[in-house]
């Protein structure tokens, strides 16, 4: 064990307020699947502390979620916020709960010592728990192309239409990808955008026939397939002016926007645990069907695990099994 680790846990830190030595449980994330947890973990009595880096996970990028049972239509970002305010409700609760929210802290790491295990964050901080529930979700995908990197720190290029979609009024758009997540986008831009190019490496769209129709009527809407993207071209501000693009074999040639959005998939959040669990091709968390993963006491749930469906709905359920797993095991033991 590193000499990072602390073996009596984080007491306090500053102005913070004095965190307990040992918690019952750690829930990493704070998506669907982390914050049903918490909820469910401390209705069972437990002592849980809910490490949150960005709070709502995969709802944050999603404009219209018409599928949660009982809510007939909101954005990801309304949803996120019920469930943050029922969290909240619960952690405010001393008299009956006992739930820590340490908001905007990721975690760097996870170890386990004997029965007990060291979780740490970015911040230097470790806490100490006698169960871990993951739910770290995923992060988007990157082309990993020339122009990349610079382009992402706030110079146009963006993976949250949600949110950034109002910053490109009367802007000539690139959309990469040619999923759900990218028609999905292409119909928010529309109410913003002068013209959108949805830019596919498939010789067709993948995903609902509602969103495909929309984006295939639009006048605002041109669908350039089996192309890739080989560079993103910056202005002598360092701002995005441009796309390289190559289709088939052919060469390569250059198209103008001002904003790009990228939506080419995501991978799950796994790269902080190393070796410290089974993970497969994909870098999901190995488990089965009662959230258990390869070390005795960590679970995982939502995106982040080799669940087959990544759906809000599913990840909700899949938290609630994992935070109920975890008071399973601490009775067994």
């Amino acid at each position: 064990m590193s000499k990072d680790w602390n073996r009596e846990g984080i007491c306090s830190v500053g102005q913070e307020p004095r965190y307990p030595k040992l918690f019952d449980l750690i829930i990493i994330g704070a998506g669907p699947a982390g914050m049903t947890a918490a909820i469910y973990a401390a209705r069972r009595k437990m002592k849980i502390l809910l490490v949150c880096g960005n709070v709502g996970g995969q709802m944050n990028y999603c404009n219209d979620i018409s599928n949660w049972t009982g809510v007939a239509q909101s954005t990801g970002p309304s949803l996120r916020d019920q469930f943050f305010a029922h969290v909240k409700k619960v952690d405010d609760d001393n008299a009956h709960f006992d739930l820590w929210v340490r908001e905007k802290q990721k975690v760097s790491g996870v170890t386990k010592v004997g029965e007990e295990f060291f979780v740490a964050t970015e911040g230097k901080h470790v806490f100490k728990a006698k169960t871990v529930l993951c739910t770290a979700g995923k992060i988007p995908r990157v082309l990993n192309i020339p122009g990349e990197d610079i382009a992402m720190q706030g110079n146009g290029l963006s993976f949250a239409a949600t949110q950034d979609a109002p910053l490109y009024k009367d802007k000539k758009m690139v959309i990469i990808g040619g999923g759900n997540a990218a028609m999905d986008v292409a119909v928010q831009l529309m109410g913003f955008a002068t013209h959108i190019t949805l830019l596919t490496n498939l010789d067709h769209l993948i995903g609902e026939a509602c969103l495909m129709e929309k984006v295939k009527k639009s006048e605002k809407v041109d669908i350039k397939y089996e192309v890739n993207v080989e560079e993103i071209l910056l202005d002598k501000k360092q701002k995005v002016r441009g796309v390289r693009l190559t289709e088939g074999k052919g060469e390569a040639y250059e198209l103008d926007c001002e904003g790009i959005f990228e939506e080419i998939g995501q991978v799950p959040a796994t790269g902080f645990l190393n070796d410290f669990v089974e993970l497969n091709e994909h870098g999901e968390i190995k488990t089965d069907r009662l959230m258990n993963t390869s070390v005795p006491g960590f679970f995982a749930a939502g995106d982040c695990n080799d669940g087959y469906h990544k759906q809000v709905v599913v990840a909700a359920g899949e938290g609630a099994v994992g935070a109920l797993q975890a008071y399973e095991y601490l009775l067994k033991r």
